[in-house]
Protein backbone atom coordinates (compact mmCIF):
# COMPACT_ATOMS: atom_id res chain seq x y z
CA UNK A 1 0.00 0.00 0.00
CA UNK A 2 2.89 2.46 0.65
CA UNK A 3 4.02 1.87 -2.84
CA UNK A 4 0.87 3.37 -4.42
CA UNK A 5 1.55 6.93 -3.77
CA UNK A 6 2.99 7.09 -7.02
CA UNK A 7 1.32 5.10 -8.98
CA UNK A 8 0.62 5.57 -12.54
CA UNK A 9 -2.49 7.35 -13.27
CA UNK A 10 -2.70 8.74 -9.63
CA UNK A 11 -2.39 11.83 -8.75
CA UNK A 12 -2.04 13.91 -5.38
CA UNK A 13 -1.94 17.10 -3.83
CA UNK A 14 -0.66 18.76 -0.58
CA UNK A 15 2.24 20.91 0.78
CA UNK A 16 5.37 21.61 2.38
CA UNK A 17 5.23 21.42 6.27
CA UNK A 18 6.91 24.06 8.69
CA UNK A 19 5.00 24.62 11.66
CA UNK A 20 2.84 28.35 11.71
CA UNK A 21 4.28 29.54 15.47
CA UNK A 22 8.56 28.87 14.47
CA UNK A 23 8.91 27.58 10.95
CA UNK A 24 12.06 25.74 10.77
CA UNK A 25 12.55 26.11 14.22
CA UNK A 26 9.45 24.03 15.32
CA UNK A 27 11.37 21.20 16.50
CA UNK A 28 13.76 23.43 19.57
CA UNK A 29 10.68 25.57 20.00
CA UNK A 30 8.40 22.69 19.94
CA UNK A 31 4.82 23.20 20.53
CA UNK A 32 2.71 20.54 20.37
CA UNK A 33 -0.73 22.56 20.65
CA UNK A 34 0.18 25.21 17.70
CA UNK A 35 1.07 22.14 15.59
CA UNK A 36 -2.03 20.03 16.46
CA UNK A 37 -3.81 23.09 15.06
CA UNK A 38 -2.15 23.29 11.85
CA UNK A 39 -2.98 19.82 11.56
CA UNK A 40 -6.51 20.25 12.24
CA UNK A 41 -6.60 23.47 9.49
CA UNK A 42 -5.37 21.39 6.82
CA UNK A 43 -7.28 18.67 7.09
CA UNK A 44 -10.41 20.70 6.85
CA UNK A 45 -9.20 22.26 3.53
CA UNK A 46 -8.37 18.46 2.38
CA UNK A 47 -4.69 18.86 2.31
CA UNK A 48 -3.77 15.34 3.31
CA UNK A 49 0.06 14.73 2.10
CA UNK A 50 3.07 16.95 3.88
CA UNK A 51 6.58 17.11 3.05
CA UNK A 52 8.41 17.52 6.35
CA UNK A 53 12.17 17.88 7.53
CA UNK A 54 14.00 16.97 10.31
CA UNK A 55 16.11 19.63 10.86
CA UNK A 56 19.99 18.22 10.58
CA UNK A 57 21.40 20.49 12.95
CA UNK A 58 18.52 19.80 15.54
CA UNK A 59 18.63 16.38 15.23
CA UNK A 60 22.16 15.49 15.55
CA UNK A 61 23.54 18.21 17.60
CA UNK A 62 27.40 16.82 16.96
CA UNK A 63 30.14 18.90 18.60
CA UNK A 64 33.79 17.68 18.30
CA UNK A 65 35.52 17.85 21.64
CA UNK A 66 39.47 18.68 20.75
CA UNK A 67 42.92 18.10 22.96
CA UNK A 68 46.12 19.59 22.54
CA UNK A 69 47.48 21.11 19.98
CA UNK A 70 43.60 20.89 18.54
CA UNK A 71 43.52 17.43 17.85
CA UNK A 72 39.85 15.89 17.49
CA UNK A 73 39.76 13.87 20.83
CA UNK A 74 35.80 13.11 20.82
CA UNK A 75 32.69 13.34 19.51
CA UNK A 76 29.73 14.59 21.95
CA UNK A 77 25.99 15.47 22.19
CA UNK A 78 26.91 18.84 22.84
CA UNK A 79 29.12 18.79 26.59
CA UNK A 80 27.44 15.27 26.91
CA UNK A 81 29.07 12.28 25.96
CA UNK A 82 27.54 10.10 23.04
CA UNK A 83 24.78 7.05 24.67
CA UNK A 84 25.44 3.55 24.44
CA UNK A 85 21.96 2.70 22.79
CA UNK A 86 21.25 3.33 19.15
CA UNK A 87 19.71 6.32 18.74
CA UNK A 88 23.02 7.66 20.73
CA UNK A 89 25.78 5.84 19.04
CA UNK A 90 24.30 7.38 15.61
CA UNK A 91 24.48 10.91 17.33
CA UNK A 92 20.71 11.70 17.69
CA UNK A 93 19.15 13.69 20.32
CA UNK A 94 16.56 12.08 21.85
CA UNK A 95 14.58 15.40 22.87
CA UNK A 96 14.02 15.72 19.16
CA UNK A 97 12.80 11.82 18.16
CA UNK A 98 10.23 11.85 20.37
CA UNK A 99 8.70 15.06 19.31
CA UNK A 100 9.02 13.90 15.54
CA UNK A 101 7.47 10.46 17.19
CA UNK A 102 4.29 12.53 18.19
CA UNK A 103 4.13 14.49 15.04
CA UNK A 104 3.72 11.07 13.55
CA UNK A 105 1.39 10.48 15.36
CA UNK A 106 -0.47 13.70 15.37
CA UNK A 107 -0.19 13.20 11.28
CA UNK A 108 -2.15 9.81 11.84
CA UNK A 109 -4.92 11.17 13.94
CA UNK A 110 -5.68 13.71 11.13
CA UNK A 111 -5.25 11.83 8.20
CA UNK A 112 -1.98 13.09 7.10
CA UNK A 113 0.34 11.31 4.43
CA UNK A 114 4.15 12.38 5.11
CA UNK A 115 7.35 12.80 2.81
CA UNK A 116 10.08 12.86 5.31
CA UNK A 117 13.30 14.82 4.19
CA UNK A 118 15.87 13.28 5.85
CA UNK A 119 19.40 15.28 5.59
CA UNK A 120 17.91 18.69 5.85
CA UNK A 121 20.68 20.46 6.37
CA UNK A 122 19.95 23.37 3.14
CA UNK A 123 16.64 25.40 4.15
CA UNK A 124 15.38 28.22 2.51
CA UNK A 125 18.72 29.78 1.86
CA UNK A 126 20.86 28.53 4.97
CA UNK A 127 22.91 26.12 5.74
CA UNK A 128 21.63 23.85 8.91
CA UNK A 129 24.90 20.97 9.48
CA UNK A 130 25.47 19.52 12.66
CA UNK A 131 28.05 21.93 14.74
CA UNK A 132 31.01 19.93 14.35
CA UNK A 133 30.24 19.36 10.27
CA UNK A 134 30.66 23.61 9.69
CA UNK A 135 33.40 24.48 7.24
CA UNK A 136 33.09 20.42 5.67
CA UNK A 137 32.01 19.94 2.46
CA UNK A 138 29.32 17.39 3.73
CA UNK A 139 28.54 15.76 0.32
CA UNK A 140 32.41 14.51 0.54
CA UNK A 141 34.50 14.66 3.69
CA UNK A 142 34.65 11.45 4.84
CA UNK A 143 33.83 12.36 8.54
CA UNK A 144 30.56 13.92 7.77
CA UNK A 145 29.40 10.37 5.67
CA UNK A 146 30.46 8.78 8.21
CA UNK A 147 27.63 10.55 10.72
CA UNK A 148 25.15 11.25 7.87
CA UNK A 149 25.06 7.03 7.47
CA UNK A 150 24.67 6.87 11.46
CA UNK A 151 21.70 9.17 10.96
CA UNK A 152 20.02 8.18 8.28
CA UNK A 153 20.48 4.74 9.16
CA UNK A 154 19.00 4.72 12.41
CA UNK A 155 16.62 7.37 11.90
CA UNK A 156 14.98 5.31 9.44
CA UNK A 157 15.02 2.13 11.42
CA UNK A 158 13.41 4.18 14.69
CA UNK A 159 10.13 5.50 12.71
CA UNK A 160 9.93 2.46 9.89
CA UNK A 161 6.83 1.79 11.93
CA UNK A 162 4.80 4.87 11.68
CA UNK A 163 2.47 4.46 9.40
CA UNK A 164 1.55 8.17 8.30
CA UNK A 165 4.94 8.25 6.88
CA UNK A 166 4.46 7.10 2.89
CA UNK A 167 8.08 7.95 1.67
CA UNK A 168 11.57 9.03 2.62
CA UNK A 169 13.03 12.06 1.12
CA UNK A 170 17.29 12.10 0.99
CA UNK A 171 16.69 15.14 2.05
CA UNK A 172 15.97 19.18 0.69
CA UNK A 173 18.48 20.20 -2.31
CA UNK A 174 20.74 18.30 -0.47
CA UNK A 175 22.84 19.18 -3.66
CA UNK A 176 23.23 22.85 -2.36
CA UNK A 177 25.10 21.48 0.71
CA UNK A 178 28.57 21.62 -0.87
CA UNK A 179 30.91 21.14 -3.95
CA UNK A 180 30.71 18.66 -5.81
CA UNK A 181 33.86 18.01 -8.15
CA UNK A 182 32.47 15.64 -10.32
CA UNK A 183 29.50 13.52 -11.56
CA UNK A 184 30.98 10.32 -10.02
CA UNK A 185 31.26 11.88 -6.62
CA UNK A 186 27.69 12.72 -7.05
CA UNK A 187 27.17 8.98 -7.69
CA UNK A 188 28.47 7.73 -4.76
CA UNK A 189 26.83 10.26 -2.08
CA UNK A 190 23.35 9.57 -3.56
CA UNK A 191 24.27 5.66 -3.58
CA UNK A 192 25.18 6.06 0.00
CA UNK A 193 22.82 7.27 1.30
CA UNK A 194 20.02 5.81 -0.58
CA UNK A 195 21.33 2.12 0.24
CA UNK A 196 21.64 3.06 3.74
CA UNK A 197 17.81 4.24 3.67
CA UNK A 198 17.15 0.67 1.46
CA UNK A 199 19.06 -0.97 4.33
CA UNK A 200 16.65 0.16 7.12
CA UNK A 201 13.32 0.09 4.96
CA UNK A 202 12.47 -1.43 2.00
CA UNK A 203 8.59 -1.17 1.91
CA UNK A 204 8.87 2.70 1.14
CA UNK A 205 9.36 4.67 -2.09
CA UNK A 206 12.97 6.84 -1.94
CA UNK A 207 12.60 10.50 -3.11
CA UNK A 208 15.34 12.48 -4.65
CA UNK A 209 14.25 15.92 -2.62
CA UNK A 210 17.17 17.39 -5.23
CA UNK A 211 16.70 20.30 -7.86
CA UNK A 212 18.12 21.88 -10.75
CA UNK A 213 19.51 18.19 -12.02
CA UNK A 214 20.86 18.05 -15.75
CA UNK A 215 21.76 14.92 -17.87
CA UNK A 216 25.41 16.49 -18.16
CA UNK A 217 25.67 18.10 -14.79
CA UNK A 218 27.32 16.88 -11.86
CA UNK A 219 23.56 15.32 -10.45
CA UNK A 220 22.22 13.82 -13.13
CA UNK A 221 18.70 12.47 -12.93
CA UNK A 222 20.07 9.22 -14.49
CA UNK A 223 22.64 8.46 -12.20
CA UNK A 224 19.99 9.29 -9.25
CA UNK A 225 17.58 6.83 -10.92
CA UNK A 226 19.67 4.18 -10.27
CA UNK A 227 19.10 4.19 -6.59
CA UNK A 228 16.18 6.15 -6.69
CA UNK A 229 12.32 5.20 -6.67
CA UNK A 230 10.88 8.75 -7.62
CA UNK A 231 12.56 12.33 -8.72
CA UNK A 232 10.95 15.71 -8.56
CA UNK A 233 11.41 18.44 -9.20
CA UNK A 234 11.14 22.33 -7.52
CA UNK A 235 9.70 24.43 -10.65
CA UNK A 236 9.98 28.42 -9.27
CA UNK A 237 9.99 29.94 -12.61
CA UNK A 238 12.01 33.03 -11.01
CA UNK A 239 15.22 30.40 -9.91
CA UNK A 240 14.61 28.49 -12.92
CA UNK A 241 16.35 29.58 -16.61
CA UNK A 242 14.79 30.86 -18.99
CA UNK A 243 11.18 30.65 -17.30
CA UNK A 244 10.94 34.20 -15.34
CA UNK A 245 9.61 35.51 -18.85
CA UNK A 246 5.76 35.44 -19.07
CA UNK A 247 3.34 36.27 -16.19
CA UNK A 248 2.60 33.46 -14.51
CA UNK A 249 -1.10 33.02 -15.49
CA UNK A 250 -0.71 33.40 -18.91
CA UNK A 251 0.79 30.21 -21.18
CA UNK A 252 4.04 29.55 -20.82
CA UNK A 253 4.29 29.59 -17.00
CA UNK A 254 1.87 27.10 -15.99
CA UNK A 255 3.35 24.71 -18.51
CA UNK A 256 6.71 24.92 -16.84
CA UNK A 257 5.85 22.15 -13.60
CA UNK A 258 4.89 19.77 -16.36
CA UNK A 259 7.84 20.45 -18.53
CA UNK A 260 10.14 20.21 -16.45
CA UNK A 261 9.08 17.21 -14.21
CA UNK A 262 8.59 15.55 -18.12
CA UNK A 263 12.29 16.21 -18.92
CA UNK A 264 13.10 14.40 -15.85
CA UNK A 265 10.84 11.51 -15.91
CA UNK A 266 12.25 10.72 -19.83
CA UNK A 267 15.89 11.18 -18.92
CA UNK A 268 15.80 9.16 -15.38
CA UNK A 269 12.97 6.16 -16.19
CA UNK A 270 11.65 6.91 -12.97
CA UNK A 271 8.35 8.94 -11.87
CA UNK A 272 8.68 12.36 -11.23
CA UNK A 273 6.36 15.00 -9.44
CA UNK A 274 6.33 18.67 -8.64
CA UNK A 275 7.74 18.31 -4.76
CA UNK A 276 8.01 22.15 -4.21
CA UNK A 277 5.43 24.80 -6.48
CA UNK A 278 4.72 27.71 -5.12
CA UNK A 279 4.62 31.54 -6.64
CA UNK A 280 7.17 33.33 -4.05
CA UNK A 281 4.84 36.03 -2.94
CA UNK A 282 2.77 39.17 -3.78
CA UNK A 283 5.57 40.77 -5.25
CA UNK A 284 5.55 37.75 -7.93
CA UNK A 285 1.95 38.01 -8.74
CA UNK A 286 -1.41 38.67 -7.00
CA UNK A 287 -3.10 36.29 -4.78
CA UNK A 288 -5.65 35.57 -7.23
CA UNK A 289 -3.41 35.48 -9.99
CA UNK A 290 -1.38 32.72 -8.02
CA UNK A 291 -5.08 31.06 -8.04
CA UNK A 292 -4.92 31.12 -11.80
CA UNK A 293 -1.34 29.48 -11.77
CA UNK A 294 -2.13 27.02 -9.73
CA UNK A 295 -5.41 25.85 -12.12
CA UNK A 296 -3.84 25.90 -15.19
CA UNK A 297 -0.85 24.13 -14.00
CA UNK A 298 -2.36 21.51 -11.73
CA UNK A 299 -4.45 19.82 -14.62
CA UNK A 300 -0.91 20.45 -16.86
CA UNK A 301 0.30 17.82 -14.71
CA UNK A 302 -3.02 15.60 -14.03
CA UNK A 303 -2.83 15.45 -17.67
CA UNK A 304 0.94 14.36 -18.10
CA UNK A 305 0.59 11.87 -15.15
CA UNK A 306 3.25 13.55 -13.03
CA UNK A 307 1.95 12.27 -9.81
CA UNK A 308 1.68 15.14 -7.40
CA UNK A 309 1.97 18.45 -6.48
CA UNK A 310 3.42 19.93 -3.02
CA UNK A 311 2.63 23.36 -3.12
CA UNK A 312 5.54 25.95 -0.77
CA UNK A 313 4.52 25.41 2.32
CA UNK A 314 1.39 25.50 4.36
CA UNK A 315 2.03 29.00 6.67
CA UNK A 316 2.79 32.33 6.40
CA UNK A 317 6.74 32.79 8.21
CA UNK A 318 6.66 36.86 7.94
CA UNK A 319 6.50 37.20 11.99
CA UNK A 320 9.97 35.17 12.27
CA UNK A 321 12.73 36.79 13.16
CA UNK A 322 15.80 34.50 12.79
CA UNK A 323 17.88 33.67 9.94
CA UNK A 324 17.31 32.91 7.29
CA UNK A 325 13.67 34.80 7.23
CA UNK A 326 15.60 38.01 8.58
CA UNK A 327 17.33 37.51 5.30
CA UNK A 328 15.07 36.46 2.96
CA UNK A 329 11.73 38.37 1.87
CA UNK A 330 11.08 35.80 -0.74
CA UNK A 331 10.57 33.16 2.36
CA UNK A 332 8.07 35.59 4.23
CA UNK A 333 4.75 35.21 2.59
CA UNK A 334 4.67 32.04 0.75
CA UNK A 335 1.58 29.80 3.35
CA UNK A 336 -1.74 28.72 1.74
CA UNK A 337 -2.88 30.64 5.02
CA UNK A 338 -2.93 34.19 5.65
CA UNK A 339 -1.06 35.28 9.01
CA UNK A 340 -4.50 35.23 10.54
CA UNK A 341 -5.04 31.66 9.61
CA UNK A 342 -8.00 32.50 6.68
CA UNK A 343 -7.06 30.36 3.45
CA UNK A 344 -5.34 31.84 0.49
CA UNK A 345 -7.18 31.89 -2.83
CA UNK A 346 -4.77 29.33 -3.86
CA UNK A 347 -5.81 27.05 -0.73
CA UNK A 348 -8.97 26.97 -2.42
CA UNK A 349 -8.40 26.22 -5.57
CA UNK A 350 -6.01 23.38 -4.11
CA UNK A 351 -9.33 22.21 -2.41
CA UNK A 352 -11.39 22.36 -5.08
CA UNK A 353 -9.06 20.70 -7.40
CA UNK A 354 -8.61 17.61 -4.78
CA UNK A 355 -12.71 17.12 -4.59
CA UNK A 356 -12.24 17.52 -8.65
CA UNK A 357 -9.83 14.23 -8.61
CA UNK A 358 -11.86 12.49 -5.97
CA UNK A 359 -15.29 12.66 -8.06
CA UNK A 360 -13.40 10.98 -11.50
CA UNK A 361 -15.39 7.93 -11.53
CA UNK A 362 -12.27 6.08 -12.35
CA UNK A 363 -9.45 5.51 -9.71
CA UNK A 364 -7.03 6.33 -12.26
CA UNK A 365 -6.30 8.00 -15.62
CA UNK A 366 -4.68 6.33 -18.51
CA UNK A 367 -1.04 6.99 -19.83
CA UNK A 368 -0.91 10.28 -21.72
CA UNK A 369 -0.16 9.27 -25.41
CA UNK A 370 2.91 10.91 -26.54
CA UNK A 371 3.24 11.95 -30.27
CA UNK A 372 7.07 12.04 -30.42
CA UNK A 373 10.09 11.82 -28.32
CA UNK A 374 12.54 14.73 -28.27
CA UNK A 375 15.91 13.45 -28.18
CA UNK A 376 18.40 16.22 -26.09
CA UNK A 377 22.51 16.08 -27.23
CA UNK A 378 25.70 17.13 -25.87
CA UNK A 379 26.68 20.55 -26.40
CA UNK A 380 23.15 22.64 -26.02
CA UNK A 381 21.25 23.79 -23.05
CA UNK A 382 19.23 21.00 -22.58
CA UNK A 383 16.55 22.50 -20.02
CA UNK A 384 16.28 25.22 -22.52
CA UNK A 385 15.33 23.09 -25.69
CA UNK A 386 12.80 20.66 -23.80
CA UNK A 387 11.28 23.48 -22.43
CA UNK A 388 11.22 25.25 -25.67
CA UNK A 389 10.25 21.99 -27.69
CA UNK A 390 7.82 21.35 -24.95
CA UNK A 391 5.75 24.63 -25.66
CA UNK A 392 6.36 24.49 -29.08
CA UNK A 393 4.62 21.50 -29.31
CA UNK A 394 1.60 22.18 -27.38
CA UNK A 395 0.76 25.30 -29.15
CA UNK A 396 0.95 22.48 -32.24
CA UNK A 397 -1.46 19.87 -30.43
CA UNK A 398 1.35 17.34 -29.72
CA UNK A 399 2.59 15.74 -26.37
CA UNK A 400 5.90 15.06 -25.74
CA UNK A 401 8.74 12.39 -23.92
CA UNK A 402 11.88 13.05 -23.52
CA UNK A 403 15.04 11.39 -24.30
CA UNK A 404 18.76 11.95 -23.96
CA UNK A 405 21.29 10.94 -26.75
CA UNK A 406 23.71 8.70 -24.51
CA UNK A 407 20.69 6.07 -23.71
CA UNK A 408 18.73 3.49 -25.49
CA UNK A 409 16.13 5.66 -27.30
CA UNK A 410 12.60 4.75 -26.22
CA UNK A 411 9.98 3.70 -29.97
CA UNK A 412 8.07 6.63 -31.31
CA UNK A 413 6.51 7.48 -34.70
CA UNK A 414 8.40 10.60 -34.75
CA UNK A 415 11.34 12.17 -33.38
CA UNK A 416 12.35 15.64 -32.92
CA UNK A 417 16.59 16.30 -32.71
CA UNK A 418 16.43 20.15 -31.89
CA UNK A 419 19.19 22.63 -31.76
CA UNK A 420 21.90 20.52 -32.33
CA UNK A 421 25.51 22.32 -31.73
CA UNK A 422 28.97 20.83 -31.80
CA UNK A 423 30.47 18.25 -33.53
CA UNK A 424 29.74 15.98 -30.88
CA UNK A 425 26.29 16.47 -30.27
CA UNK A 426 24.91 13.05 -30.79
CA UNK A 427 27.36 9.83 -32.21
CA UNK A 428 26.90 8.21 -35.03
CA UNK A 429 25.73 4.96 -33.95
CA UNK A 430 22.80 6.25 -31.79
CA UNK A 431 22.49 8.71 -35.41
CA UNK A 432 22.19 5.65 -37.29
CA UNK A 433 19.34 3.44 -35.13
CA UNK A 434 17.54 7.18 -35.35
CA UNK A 435 17.82 6.50 -39.32
CA UNK A 436 17.10 3.29 -39.31
CA UNK A 437 14.05 3.96 -37.57
CA UNK A 438 13.54 6.29 -40.34
CA UNK A 439 13.57 3.61 -42.63
CA UNK A 440 11.02 1.88 -41.22
CA UNK A 441 8.39 4.69 -41.09
CA UNK A 442 9.08 7.03 -38.03
CA UNK A 443 9.67 11.09 -38.84
CA UNK A 444 12.90 12.80 -37.60
CA UNK A 445 12.64 16.15 -37.66
CA UNK A 446 16.42 17.81 -37.25
CA UNK A 447 17.81 21.57 -36.72
CA UNK A 448 21.05 22.59 -35.95
CA UNK A 449 23.55 25.20 -35.29
CA UNK A 450 26.56 24.57 -36.74
CA UNK A 451 27.56 20.78 -36.13
CA UNK A 452 28.69 18.56 -38.86
CA UNK A 453 26.74 15.49 -39.30
CA UNK A 454 27.80 12.47 -41.69
CA UNK A 455 26.74 11.48 -43.63
CA UNK A 456 24.55 14.23 -44.17
CA UNK A 457 23.11 14.16 -47.94
CA UNK A 458 22.77 11.07 -47.76
CA UNK A 459 20.01 11.39 -45.58
CA UNK A 460 18.77 14.60 -46.07
CA UNK A 461 18.71 14.80 -49.79
CA UNK A 462 20.63 18.32 -49.29
CA UNK A 463 24.11 18.97 -50.96
CA UNK A 464 26.31 21.39 -49.32
CA UNK A 465 27.89 24.03 -52.24
CA UNK A 466 29.48 26.20 -49.14
CA UNK A 467 29.38 27.84 -45.72
CA UNK A 468 30.14 30.47 -43.99
CA UNK A 469 29.43 32.49 -40.87
CA UNK A 470 26.39 34.62 -40.80
CA UNK A 471 27.79 38.13 -40.44
CA UNK A 472 23.85 39.96 -41.02
CA UNK A 473 20.78 38.57 -40.61
CA UNK A 474 19.19 36.27 -43.70
CA UNK A 475 15.40 35.54 -44.36
CA UNK A 476 14.98 32.31 -46.53
CA UNK A 477 11.07 32.02 -47.93
CA UNK A 478 9.99 28.33 -48.64
CA UNK A 479 6.83 28.28 -50.62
Amino acid sequence: MRRTVFEDGSFFVGCNYWASHAGLFMWRDWNEKAVEEDLRLLDAHGIHMLRIFPLWSDFQPLRMHMGSGGMEREVRLGEEPLPFAPDGRAGLDPTMLSRFERFCELAEQYNMLLIVGLLTGWMSGRLFVPEMLQGRNVLADPLALEWEIRFVRRFVERFRGQRAIVAWDLGNECNCMGEIASHSQAYVWAATISLCIRAEDNSRPIVSGMHGLLPDGCFRMQDQAEFLDVLCTHPYPIFTPHCDTDPLNRMKSPLHAAAESLFYAGISGKPCFAEEMGVLGPMVISDEGAADYIRMALFTLLAHDCKGMLWWCAFEQSALSPTPYDWNGVERELGLFYADKQPKPVLTELSRFSDFVHSLPFDRLPPPIADAVCVLTHGQDTWAVAYGAFILAKQAGLTLRFAWADQDLPPAQAYLLPALEGDSSISRSQMSVLLDRVEHGAKLYISMDGPQLSPFSAFSGVRVLSRRRSCAPEMTELD
